[in-house]
């Protein structure tokens, strides 16, 4: 339920902001650019360029159950009649249709796939992960790498962290399989957002550095 300017799930007394705007021109471009990684349709954003209004739902995140929390809590406003959600944190947006496809069969790797974007790049080629601080976690970082290589190493040093959640310290060392190069791990001292954006990362960044026999 909404009250004022909170939405509540009153069997679980939590509670998060909610803000009702009115139209926003910037909306389809914004989720287009958003859209890119989720792959959404010509379609859709022609559908999100028809909105009437904007909601913004706020509220912690930082774990697992957090995040999962306020997925739900997007979820009851797709069902109330909402068109499409678009995490501000990790600059990545879903379709209802994908969004609700995603909420069917929660586990860690599904939370990834909604509130982390792994493969930004930056001019030098370098890639690196956004939004892994709505889990709780440090984002990671690569470069000297393939893209697509990079891309998939990042990915599943995530699921590593989710799903086996080890205790990670400097200089230990991981690698996809046996057969697979092996990356040392580094904090990252220059993470790639600054302290006042949405993407930055409270909890820090780990840098994947091949090493070489």
């Amino acid at each position: 339920m909404v009250a004022g300017g909170i939405l509540i799930n009153v069997n679980e007394n939590r509670h998060y902001t909610i803000e009702f705007c009115e139209r926003d021109e910037r909306m389809k471009e914004s989720f287009a650019a958003a859209g890119m990684v989720t792959r959404v349709t010509g379609e859709f954003l022609d559908e999100v360029d028809k909105h009437t209004y904007v909601v913004y739902v706020s509220g912690e995140t930082g774990s697992l159950a957090a995040a999962e929390n306020i997925a739900r809590a997007g979820t009851e406003v797709l069902k109330a009649g909402g068109i499409g959600v678009k995490i501000e944190s990790a600059g990545k947006a879903f379709s209802k249709d994908k969004w609700l496809g995603r909420m069917e069969r929660l586990s860690e790797d599904s939370l990834y796939e909604l509130f982390v974007v792994g493969s930004i790049t930056s001019e030098d080629g370098t890639v690196f992960s956004c939004g892994m601080h709505n889990l709780g976690l440090r984002d990671t970082i690569v470069s000297g790498e393939d893209f697509q290589d990079a891309a998939d190493l990042i990915k599943i040093f995530a699921y590593y962290q989710l799903i086996d959640k080890p205790v990670i310290k400097e200089n230990q060392t991981f690698s996809i399989d046996k057969e697979s190069p092996v990356f040392r791990i580094s904090i990252e001292l220059h993470p790639p957002y600054e302290e006042e954006g949405s993407f930055y990362n409270p909890y820090g960044v780990w840098r994947l550095t091949r090493v070489v026999a």
